[in-house]
Formats: C-alpha cells, sequence, structure tokens
C-alpha cells in the first residue's frame, strides 16, 4: 500500500540493480525466478479432502511435476513422508483478499535492530504470543492497547529510531478503546480519541504529545492516518483553500473535502496511503542509505517475512490487494534477488493494480497492468494480475464507508469534523471514493483490458452503486468481484448474478466489530445481518472469506470458525454488550464448516477464474487430476465437528508439488499459531 510518488524511483533504481546481478548471475548459472515443480507422495486414509465439486475423499494423491497425477481411496505402497494419525490434507487455503506486504509493517527495524513503529493494537493481527508481562507498544508480542490514555504515554515517550525523524504508531482503533465519562464506563467513539475531535482536532491533540517531531498514526481500518503539524508539513498536502503548487500532493479523489479535512490532522483514503509510502520511503532510505540494494532489502525483508507467516498458516495463493506499479515492482525484485540465491516466495501472488492514475485515468491505470502482466509472464514470475481494483468508499467503523441519504442506514455518534459544513455536505453519511458513474466508467475500461474489476464495498449506499454498475455492464468471460459486501439486504444478494458475480466476506470483522458496530456506530437494524454469507450460500453465490489483513488477522481457520459460529468477541476490555445487540447473531448467517472450508479452497479458486485447468495453466483450489499440486497438510481434520478449530496446525504447506512450510522441506511443523481471539 505505499504511495507510488514515494517508491517509484526507488523502484526503477532497485530493478536496475536487480538487472545487473541477474546478468552477472547469468554467466555462471541459468537462473528462474520460480521454484522448478516438485513431486510428493502422501498418504492420509479417508482424510484428503477433495472440495472438488462432488466433495471426493480420497486416502492417497500424488503430485508429479507440480500438478496432481493420481489420487485413489488406497493408501500408496511408498508415501514420500510419513504423516501423524489424524492429519487431514486439503488443497492449499487461497487469500481472497489482503494486503500482503503490510501485515509485518511494524515490525521492520533499523540496521541495529531497533523497532522503527509502535504497535498501538487492540487486534492481533500479526499473529504475535501474548507478552510474558504486560509490553504495550510492542512489534514482537502481543499486549492489547485498551484505552487513549496508553495510546497517548507511548506516544508522548516515544523517541525517534537512530537517524529518522519520525515517531510512527501502527494500527491506532479507537472505536475499541475505553473511558469513563461521568463515572460511567463506555467506548469508543464516545470517549476522547483522534477521530473524535469534539474538543480539540487531532492535529492539536497530536502537536501536544510531540510537538517538534514528526508524528504519524495509522488506524487499523487501513484508510486513516493520523498526523500532527511536523508531519503535515513533510508530508506537503495542497491546501486548496490557499491554492497549491504542482509539487504538493493532491488527493486523487473527493479532493476539496480531503484537503480540508487533513488540516484537522485527519487523512482519509488515497492521501492516507500516501502518508505511510511517504513514512516507509524514509525508513528504507535510513535503513539503506544510498545503497539501492540495501533499500530494497529493507521491502524485501516485509515481503518474505508476511509471506512465510501465510505460508506457516497453510495458504498457497495470496493477495496484494491494492497493488501499485511500484509495489509489483518491488515483488518481482524481491523474488529476483532471491532468485539468485537459488530462494523463491512459498506462494502464487495475486496482484490487485491500484496505481497513482487509477481514480483519475483508469484507461491509464489499465494499461500499466498489461504491461505488468506480459512482464510477469514472459518472466516466469509465480505472481499474476487478478484484476484492477477500484474503492467505492472507505471503512465503517472509520465513518468512511458511504451510507444511504435517507435512510434506512445512517451514522450514529458523529462528531467533529463530520459534522462541519465546511468540510463535509451535510447531513454527513460517508462519501463515495467512486459513484455509480465512476464504477461504471472503471468496469468497462477494465473489461476492455481484459481484467475483471474487484470494488472495495462497505457502506449501504456504495453497495447499491456497485451492484448496479455491475448489473449495467455485463461479460460472458469475466468474473466481477464485490469486496467485502458487509450489509446488503436478502434482495441485493439476490440481485447479484451467480455465474459472473463472486463476493468476498470480511468475516473477521464481526468478531473483532460487531459490538461498536451495533451498538455505537450503524444500530442493530443495520449490523444484525453484516457479511450474509447464509443469503449467499442460499442464492448460489461463489463468495470468500477473507481477512483483509493487517484490518484483521490473516488465519483462515480462525475465519472458518466465525462464520460457522458468529461468535464476536465477549469477556474483552469493553462493557458488556447490550441485550438487544445479543440478539439473534449466534444464528444469523451462519454457514456449515464445510462452506466455510470451500469459501477458503474451491470458491476462491472461482473468484480467481481458476477453479479448472486451461492450457498449461492448471486449477486451484480442488484436488483433481491435472490440478497444482498445491496442499494444506494439517493436523487435524477441521470438518470433523468434534476437533476444536483453534487447536488445529498445519503440518506441511506444499506449493506447486514442494515443501515450503517448514521452509527446510523438513518437518513437520510442531505447533499451532497463534489463535487470534
Amino acid at each position: 500500500m505505499c504511495a507510488r510518488r514515494v517508491i517509484s524511483a526507488l523502484v526503477f533504481s532497485v530493478l536496475f540493480f536487480v538487472c545487473n546481478c541477474l546478468n552477472a548471475a547469468g554467466q555462471e548459472k541459468k537462473v528462474t525466478l520460480s521454484r522448478q515443480p516438485g513431486s510428493i507422495t502422501l498418504n492420509a486414509p479417508t482424510a484428503i479432502h477433495s472440495m472438488d465439486p462432488g466433495n471426493k475423499i480420497y486416502s492417497s494423491i500424488q503430485i508429479t511435476n507440480g500438478t496432481v497425477s493420481a489420487l485413489s481411496t488406497q493408501p500408496a505402497s511408498s508415501p514420500t513422508i510419513t504423516l501423524p494419525a489424524g492429519a487431514a490434507i486439503y488443497p492449499g487455503f487461497i487469500d481472497s483478499h489482503s494486503h500482503a506486504i503490510s501485515l509485518l509493517l511494524a515490525q521492520s527495524t533499523d540496521p541495529s535492530g531497533k523497532p522503527y513503529w509502535i504497535s498501538l493494537a487492540n487486534v492481533n493481527v500479526m499473529l504475535l504470543p501474548d507478552c510474558s508481562t504486560p509490553t504495550p507498544g510492542s512489534t514482537t508480542c502481543f499486549t492489547p492497547i485498551k484505552t487513549q490514555g496508553e495510546v497517548n504515554s507511548l506516544l508522548k515517550n516515544a523517541k525517534p529510531p537512530n537517524g529518522v525523524n519520525w515517531v510512527l504508531g501502527w494500527n491506532y482503533e479507537p472505536s475499541r478503546l475505553v473511558c469513563k465519562i461521568n463515572g460511567s464506563e463506555t467506548y469508543g467513539p464516545l470517549c476522547p480519541n483522534f477521530e473524535n475531535q469534539n474538543t480539540a482536532t487531532a492535529l492539536q491533540q497530536l502537536d501536544k504529545l510531540q510537538p517538534t517531531t514528526p508524528l504519524l498514526v495509522t488506524s487499523e481500518s487501513g484508510h486513516i492516518v493520523y498526523v500532527n503539524s511536523a508531519a503535515l508539513k513533510l508530508l506537503n498536502i495542497c491546501n486548496v483553500s490557499a491554492g497549491s503548487t504542482s509539487s504538493c500532493y493532491k488527493p486523487t479523489v473527493n479532493t476539496v473535502e480531503e484537503t480540508k479535512l487533513a488540516r484537522t490532522g485527519q487523512l482519509d483514503e488515497d492521501i492516507a496511503i500516501y502518508a505511510i509510502g511517504f513514512a516507509e520511503g524514509q525508513l528504507a532510505q535510513n535503513y539503506g542509505g544510498t545503497s539501492k540494494e540495501k533499500q530494497l532489502e529493507f521491502y524485501s525483508k516485509q515481503i518474505e517475512t508476511s509471506l512465510d507467516l501465510y505460508s506457516q498458516i497453510g495458504y498457497t495463493t495470496v493477495q496484494e490487494g491494492a497493488a501499485s506499479s511500484g509495489v509489483i515492482g518491488i515483488y518481482m525484485a524481491t523474488a529476483a534477488t532471491m532468485a539468485v540465491k537459488s530462494e523463491y516466495l512459498p506462494v502464487t501472488m495475486a496482484f490487485l493494480e491500484y496505481d497513482g492514475t487509477t481514480a483519475n485515468d483508469f484507461g491509464s491505470s489499465v494499461a500499466t497492468a498489461q504491461k505488468l502482466q506480459g512482464e510477469l509472464s514472459s518472466g516466469g514470475y509465480d505472481m499474476f494480475i487478478a484484476g484492477m481494483k477500484a474503492f467505492a468508499d472507505g471503512s465503517n467503523q472509520g465513518y468512511t464507508g458511504d451510507m444511504s441519504v435517507p435512510p434506512p442506514v445512517q451514522y450514529e455518534n458523529l462528531s467533529k469534523p463530520f459534522l462541519n459544513p465546511n468540510i463535509f455536505k451535510q447531513p454527513y453519511d460517508g462519501l463515495p471514493d467512486y459513484d455509480q458513474q465512476g464504477l461504471t466508467t472503471a468496469m468497462n475500461a477494465a473489461h476492455k483490458g481484459g481484467f475483471p474489476l474487484w470494488v472495495h464495498t462497505n457502506g449501504s449506499q456504495a453497495q447499491t452503486n456497485v451492484l448496479k454498475a455491475m448489473e449495467a455492464y455485463t461479460s460472458a468471460v469475466l468474473r466481477d468481484v464485490v469486496i467485502h459486501f458487509t450489509m446488503p439486504t436478502q434482495p441485493q444478494v439476490n440481485s447479484v448474478l451467480p455465474d459472473r458475480i463472486g463476493v468476498t466476506f470480511l468475516m473477521n470483522n464481526f468478531y473483532y466489530y460487531y459490538q461498536p458496530l451495533c451498538e455505537l456506530i450503524l444500530g442493530t437494524a443495520a449490523t444484525q445481518n453484516l457479511y450474509p454469507a447464509l443469503w449467499a450460500q442460499q442464492h448460489k453465490l461463489h463468495y470468500g472469506l477473507h481477512s483483509d489483513a493487517s484490518v484483521t488477522p490473516p488465519s483462515p481457520l480462525f475465519s472458518m470458525w466465525v462464520a460457522s459460529t458468529r461468535n464476536y468477541q465477549q469477556g474483552n476490555w469493553l462493557p458488556k454488550i447490550s441485550p438487544a445487540c445479543q440478539t439473534a447473531v449466534k444464528t444469523a448467517q451462519k454457514i456449515s464448516r464445510l462452506e466455510a472450508v470451500r469459501a477458503y479452497t474451491s470458491e476462491a479458486a472461482w473468484l480467481y477464474h481458476r477453479e479448472a485447468t486451461t492450457g498449461q495453466q492448471p486449477g486451484i483450489g480442488s484436488l483433481q487430476q491435472g490440478f497444482a499440486g498445491d496442499l494444506v497438510v494439517l493436523s487435524a481434520d477441521p470438518l470433523d465437528p468434534t476437533t476444536d478449530l483453534s487447536k488445529i496446525y498445519v503440518l506441511y504447506t506444499i506449493h506447486n508439488g514442494n515443501i515450503v512450510y517448514p521452509a527446510s522441506g523438513k518437518g513437520p511443523g510442531t505447533g499451532p499459531p497463534v489463535w487470534p481471539k
């Protein structure tokens, strides 16, 4: 999610550097950019779940040169490795939406190993172990931040890392912070925080914490950044009311509103992405100095460590959900430098292309995607452009989702600056990044370029706009996808064309954000059927479950558990949930474990149009003859109703016929990852 203006020059430099390395290496040996296909034979009596249309179950599987060559109901006589009793085999998990490069952003360190970032998170996104003693701010173990006071203390006492004149806070989430007002415990938008600017703007609050050092705080929603005056000056964001220069940064959507909002210290949407990219560029220069090799190493560490974690929890296909040409270039450069050492990324990367030109000139962005797809294909990278990305709106917990005006759905407990008529048109109910006409134009351009359109969609009005645009522009070949699909009505779900439009559900959000959304932000009527997977199943829609990491943890088994139980977080530091918000959440929209597993395997493959073998491209998402040799070997069977999903762990992840987790190729894995709740 790095900003293009910051890293484009870097990408050009590192790609030039990589090409030189590859040329030098090529004089000694042939360098390939993806791992050579492997072969392996495994037995798991009556526990190899094909996830094919008939849900066939096998006892042995053979992969030859990267593809499935044999499946049998009888054990093979000479398996390559022996699995422990109770092990189960599934197709490798497929990520249908996340931002992989940012998952472990907060773990980046300077050359001496000192962290650049302070964790302000109260959701264990990075799947860290609990701190043995409370350690607020740690990026290597997890201590949830529960109050604004803790946030303020961490930021006020922070000292910039060596050589970096910035204080950086990561994954701040005000909707889940508690406080006392007039002696009563409450939380979220009712508490003083950077988002609630009723008594002081975010800029004023942050200036008190760090009067002279640039201070930047990212939100967990991924759509908001908060800054102090020193940071705002360095970011050089255009001031519409005072005129602007060609050198300042101008937001690409809702330009007037977002530039005015920035003067309060709150940066939304693409301006937030720009700010994070700017900070990342500063860190890369600190880490690498003038060395392009070391600057690339800074970004590559984030990619490699994040994808190793995805592989450890069973993924074989991972998405970069808003990838600029610069970010894709860094992935290419990372893969190329690894290949020189005969090392490879452990997953297939699927990119949703979203560039600096996307909002203003979608056709130019499509042309960039076509060029990149050609380079990925001809270069032999284990990566592909899955589609074009568009944003219909922002996040509901950040009050940037586009809601209906007039009701049925309107925001509750709005605070300044949302109520300021000098910034936003009143009544405020969010802002569309793309309205229906803009979405239709984007879809037309994407389809002409040969790509489907994936649209980020949270608010009720945004959903209406997206569905109307998709229904008006159909394709017999391409499959467009509605990302998140948070709160559609049942008639809206039933209006989706099942054969050509897919949807994804941010199911983890139900667990972490159901209470604040129900009680304080949207109300009970709007939240009872959040992420309606059951309606989608009944309408025979193809749907995936996803984490949107780094918004929520990328654990697929956790997502399956939430989808099949409709549990929400209880017993934490938030006040006891109201009786009205307890009603029906245990049953509304609950799906079976089988359907939840399919959402991470065969159904997710459908979203990528890869549920069948086409030409030289093997199908993914199910275990069938000629399909990709992508498997996850689990310590227990998630479809056994007696199995506790939180106790299952990955024994092996196999990609293209090769054991990629454990990375040694040996194993098996010996313990469960952190259960994120």
